[in-house]
Formats: C-alpha cells, sequence, structure tokens
C-alpha cells in the first residue's frame, strides 16, 4: 500500500543532543500506526516534526508527494494532516463550538466523515461532545477536553490524524468510548497514527506499530511480533511483559 505520510533519514538535534537520529518510517494509507517507546524516546520530537512545531536538522517529512517539513502548522493542516496534544490546548473562555468551529475558517476541506458530518454541532456529536456544546472550555471535564481534542482535529478534514496520548488519564469506560471514535475515524478513510502506552490498546487498535528508542528506529511490524520482540521488551516492555 502507497504510504500518504513519510518520514525520510529525519534528523532533529538540539545543540548536541539528536532526539531524533537518521529516522526513515512510511506510515501506510488507510491503517492505524502505532507510535511506542520509552520517555525520551523521541516520540513528541517525531509528532512535532510531522506537524509543523519542529524543522528537522536533516531529512524531509512527506504528506504525499510533497515535502512539509519548513511549513507552518496551519499550512500543514489545509493540505490534510491534522493533530490533537497530550496536554489540551484550549482558551478556557470559549465554547465547545466555538473551538471545533475555528478549523473552518481556515481549512476548509472537505471531511471523510459520515455525509451530514461537516458542521460544528455535527462534529460535536460524532466525538460524543452533544451535551457540552455550549459549555466553556475552562469547565469541561477531562474526558470531554479529550474528546474535543479530536474534534477539533476532525474539523480540519484531515487525510492523516495524528493522536498524541488521546487516552492519557481516562478511565476504562471512557478510553473505550474514545476508542470506538477512533475506530470510526479510520473507517471513514482517515489515516491514523496514535501515540500510546497502554499496549492492550495498541495491540487491538493498531494494524502497525514502530518503536523509538533514544531517538532511533527499535521495530516496526505488526503488533504481535513488534511486542513480542525481544529487543523491545528489553528496551521498554520488560522481559517480563505479557498481554
Amino acid at each position: 500500500m502507497k504510504a500518504n505520510l513519510s518520514v525520510e533519514n529525519v534528523t532533529v538535534a538540539f545543540g548536541g543532543l539528536k532526539a531524533l537520529n537518521n529516522v526513515s518510517i512510511a506510515f501506510p494509507g488507510g491503517q492505524i500506526t502505532g507510535l511506542i517507546g520509552p520517555n525520551g524516546s523521541g516520540k513528541s520530537t517525531m509528532i512535532n516534526t510531522i506537524s509543523g512545531q519542529l524543522t528537522p536538522s536533516a531529512g524531509s517529512v512527506r504528506l504525499g508527494a510533497q515535502e512539509i517539513n519548513g511549513l507552518r502548522s496551519d499550512q500543514i493542516a489545509v493540505m490534510g494532516l491534522a493533530r490533537t496534544y497530550q496536554i489540551p490546548r484550549v482558551p478556557p473562555q470559549l465554547t465547545v463550538q466555538e473551538v471545533i468551529s475555528v478549523p473552518f475558517s481556515y481549512v476548509r476541506r472537505k471531511s471523510h466523515l459520515a455525509p451530514g458530518i461537516g458542521d460544528e454541532r455535527s462534529i460535536a456529536e460524532f466525538c460524543g461532545l452533544s451535551p457540552v456544546v455550549m459549555r466553556r472550555c475552562g469547565d469541561l471535564s477531562i474526558t470531554d477536553l479529550r474528546r474535543l481534542e479530536i474534534a477539533r482535529a476532525l474539523a480540519c478534514g484531515p487525510d492523516v490524524l495524528l493522536l498524541d496520548e488521546v487516552m492519557a488519564g481516562l478511565s476504562h469506560e471512557d478510553a473505550h468510548a474514545v476508542i470506538e471514535i477512533v475506530r470510526r475515524i479510520h473507517a471513514a478513510g482517515v489515516t491514523v497514527v496514535i501515540v500510546e502506552h497502554v499496549m492492550s490498546i495498541i495491540a487491538n487498535l493498531c494494524d502497525r506499530v514502530v518503536v523509538l528508542n533514544q531517538g532511533e528506529l527499535l521495530a516496526d511490524g505488526k503488533p504481535k511480533d513488534v511486542l513480542s520482540a525481544p529487543s523491545v521488551r528489553e528496551a521498554y516492555l520488560g522481559k517480563g511483559f505479557k498481554l
């Protein structure tokens, strides 16, 4: 399957420290890819580099055939790539509907989601936010803030969606509900890359898993194969790891 997102020989250096060191990854279109690794492995740097918050010191990031490194985040969003953040970044005084409305003003891409889902309220409903759509963001629970991060990204109409720990801090029940939202997004034809530390979620949700360690690519393959690899267990999961 042709990749619609690829990272080619990317290095990101902060002074003498290489947060990413000559990493190449192809993210096949239409798949859910898990991006995992220990703290400090380069996951956040990778997400920030792909989405335009960081510019690589060397190498390139491509969306389809077009190189996107060096572009601003809003330019990348217009081209079809959106992301969420580990720590929700929403103005507390705005309502849920107002936050979702912002991407419509500058991205204006057709949504992949079901017919009829193309405005603030329909995207809020898709993400389970209808009961709080007029509530101020400062009054939202962590669960609703996580859902809002997804909703705002979906308002960009992305071909590729980067999810950065969207289930962090959620109860088992709430995390399961977010997993179902991710599955529905994927079923609509969106390529998904998800950073997650709960391996049962990675194993059950992802078509493929990529492992970073100390800024380098450690493993890349099907979840069962990657999570059972001795190198991954030693570097990240622990030798006694079991799903």
